[in-house]
């Protein structure tokens, strides 16, 4: 442990750090904690019945050390590295037993001590103080394997619509403490998934047809607290129904409903990993959840909602992560396809770096997905929905004076601005050398006018979505715009560094790869792909821009005041 510990303070040990070093930091740590606790073990005589906790406890530990060493680096990644966590950990777990076990019995005599002098003071010895630090360390990290601060963690709604906490000695509805027992009523009993959804085995899966039936439940258990929330009526929406007389409170809390819903949906499909249409999705609604802070800004009790945008952003990041090396993979494969066959491996050697990359950001992603903080903000989400009462908006300022706050009233003058703000970059983006960071402002500012249209598209007619469709094409020039800038500097880091990701602060050692012929021509091809981007993007501009499209603009709003 102490060389562990040295090599990770002269190494500098970070999550930056390459894998090797890593590796090695904590292979020694590994190695050092199986040697302190088989020390522990060798104190105290062994019995016949508890010796062979020592032994497997041991194999496993040793396996599961020597399985990280033969898997790294090429398989250092899910589900072969959950295996191997399991088995070290199964091995730690039973040398921890068998220390019980020995305290327990209160064996007197440590094997290797010889008897003590008759002119020694008992007290003076180590003999004794060494047990009872052995036996209170021992029984402080056995109960804390079997009562750990956060063990499991899900979602879950079966049942009743009302909120029920169940723990060890209480049951706790809608906050009151009720009485001293164990029962949960006819709530669902719900099993924790595991840490590592991919070596989940479903033995009756469903047909697809009922997939989206089946995926509306999940299990939340928080701190040894079982939480069964009803959120049938977040899964099961098909729509918003916005109404026109609506207040803009209430508006918004129908959209959150709807996407939080969504959300919802494709968790589990994103933590199982098998379509990455899923994640795509649930980032999608969560990106949606964080608009509407910048949509309904002025409507919104910001002392409750602030906390909760922050967390959507938090889930937003993460899926993030992981979505922008998908991306990242089709556009590689899809360059390879348009090489001739002698050149489809020139970015192998690229392709398993960003494989890896993705492993490690998909780890962390289901580290958020899987903490306890994620879960406590799912549940108080729930409650802060369920509280109709808290939508209320008011009516009146501090003056006296009426407010505006009804739907048909307000959104004219919101979506008229949004398209003011967007339209006033006309003059910028005809300059000689228009900067990638005004097209990437440009970019958020037409994403918020389509989700405010796609919003209130229930109250505004079909016509909204063939406005819809001009900014989503000028929105996806932007945004292939945006990636191919971000791709260019990352490849150029790449062939700087010889790692991924920013190159700030890293510099090439004597033997690092400094060229690649293969990522140089990648390179260049996307280098060419943004000057094409910036060729099309005058006619998907001109779109939003031309007369008729504010022409259709008005027509849309002037449904608001149709019967």
């Amino acid at each position: 442990m102490a060389s562990a510990i040295l090599y990770a303070i002269f190494e500098s040990i970070n999550r930056f750090s390459g894998p090797g070093q890593i590796v090695l930091s904590l292979g020694l740590a590994g190695t050092g904690i199986l040697l302190i606790l088989m020390g522990q073990n060798l104190l105290f005589l062994l019995k016949p019945d508890t010796g062979f906790l020592l032994t497997f406890g041991s194999i496993l530990s040793a396996s599961g050390i020597l399985g990280f060493i033969l898997l790294y680096p090429d398989a250092w990644f899910y589900p072969k590295v959950a295996y191997v966590i399991l088995a070290y950990g199964a091995g730690i777990l039973l040398l921890l037993c068998d220390i019980m076990l020995q305290q327990f019995r209160n064996v007197p005599n440590p094997i290797h001590c010889r008897s003590e002098p008759a002119n020694i003071n008992s007290i003076d010895t180590m003999s004794s103080g060494e047990k009872q630090l052995t036996a209170a360390l021992s029984s402080m990290m056995v109960s804390q394997m079997i009562h750990p601060a956060n063990e499991f963690s899900g979602w879950s709604s079966t049942c009743h619509e009302n909120e029920m906490f169940v723990c060890d000695a209480d049951i706790i509805t809608d906050g009151t403490e009720k009485s001293k027992t164990c029962e949960t009523g006819t709530a669902t009993e719900s099993v924790p998934e595991t840490m590592f959804p991919e070596t989940m085995i479903d033995l009756n899966p469903e047909p697809p047809e009922t997939i989206e039936e089946t995926a509306t439940t999940t299990d939340i258990i928080e701190k040894g607290v079982v939480a069964v929330i009803d959120v049938k009526n977040f899964l099961s929406m098909k729509r918003t129904d916005i109404k026109k007389d609506d207040h803009m409170r209430e508006a918004a809390h129908k959209i959150l409903r709807f996407h939080f819903g969504r959300m919802i949906k494709h968790e589990r499909g994103t933590m199982l990993g098998k379509d990455i249409e899923e994640l795509h999705d649930m980032r999608v609604a969560a990106m949606r959840m964080r608009s509407v802070l910048q949509v309904f800004n002025g409507h919104l009790d910001m002392d409750t909602m602030k906390p909760v945008f922050r967390n959507i952003k938090a889930t937003r990041r993460s899926l993030g992560a992981v979505r922008d090396l998908d991306v990242f993979m089709e556009k590689i494969q899809h360059y390879i396809g348009s090489l001739p066959q002698q050149r489809t491996s020139e970015l192998d050697e690229l392709a398993g770096t960003l494989l890896i990359e993705r492993d490690k950001a998909r780890g962390l992603m289901l580290l958020h997905l899987d903490s306890t903080k994620y879960d406590k903000f799912k549940l108080k989400f729930t409650k802060v929905l369920e509280k109709g009462g808290k939508w209320e908006e008011s009516l009146v300022d501090r003056d006296g004076r009426s407010l505006p706050h009804r739907v048909r009233d307000v959104l004219p003058s919101l979506l008229y601005n949004e398209l003011a703000k967007v339209r006033a970059y006309d003059d910028l983006v005809h300059e000689d050398e228009t900067s990638f960071e005004m097209l990437h402002a440009l970019r958020i500012d037409v994403k918020i006018l389509r989700y405010t249209l796609e919003f209130f598209e229930e109250v505004l007619g079909e016509q909204t979505k063939d406005l819809v469709k001009d900014l989503k094409a000028l929105q996806d020039n932007l945004g292939d715009i945006h990636d191919a800038v971000v791709a260019i500097e990352l490849l150029e880091n790449y062939l700087k560094c010889g790692k991924w990701g920013s190159g700030e602060g890293k510099t090439a050692g004597e033997n690092m790869m400094l060229s690649d012929p293969g990522v140089e021509n990648y390179l260049k091809y996307r280098k060419n792909e943004v000057v094409e981007l910036l060729e099309a993007f005058p006619e998907v501009w001109a779109k939003v821009m031309d007369p008729a499209f504010g022409v259709r603009f008005s027509n849309v709003i002037a449904e608001l005041y149709q019967n």
